[in-house]
């Protein structure tokens, strides 16, 4: 299983914010996972796999999570 985190908005003149994580074995399962527990009210709806995070700077407590 690997987590991915989920971004969303619902009009062009809002950011694109953080709303959750999901969790799913594959790219195509998290899609689906995303769709099923935020909908499809979203003008945009994106996916970031943690395995392609390049954190430039992060809280020492955090670093290995």
């Amino acid at each position: 299983m690997e987590s991915y985190l989920v971004f969303a908005r619902t009009e062009y003149d809002e950011p694109v914010e953080h709303r959750g994580e999901v969790e799913a074995a594959s790219d195509e399962e998290a899609r689906k996972a995303a769709l099923d527990r935020y909908g499809d009210k979203w003008l945009e709806l994106v996916l970031v796999p943690q395995r392609d995070i390049y954190w430039v700077q992060r809280e020492k407590e955090e670093v290995g999570a």
